[in-house]
């Protein structure tokens, strides 16, 4: 019962583009075999076409993942800096340059 619930818990929290890491193997082992068969011209056009786009979805989406998570960094960096009183800045400020003088 715990594991399930600790499964279904890591389950929410991974990203697509886990999933779409995972995919990259098994796209890659289709299009081999898909891309043997030369002497059929169409077959080997989708094979392409699809490898294409199924990268081009894994690339859009890895851009999209860098921008949030730099995203939620820089928030965090906003809060972080927003909870820090002035006062307090301020003295542990002349602290260190106290200790680094020394």
């Amino acid at each position: 019962m715990y594991i399930r619930e600790g499964l279904q818990r890591a389950q929410r929290r991974r990203p697509v583009s886990f999933y779409l890491l995972l995919a990259i193997p098994f796209a890659l082992l289709t299009g081999f075999t898909l891309l043997q068969s030369r002497e059929n011209p169409m077959l080997f056009a989708t094979a392409v076409g699809l490898l294409i786009c199924f990268f081009g979805i894994v690339m859009l989406r890895a851009v999209s993942d860098m921008f949030d998570i730099t995203r939620e960094h820089l928030r965090g960096r906003r809060e972080v800096r927003g909870i820090v009183e002035p006062e307090f800045a301020r003295t542990l400020g002349d602290r260190v340059r106290r200790a680094h003088d020394e």
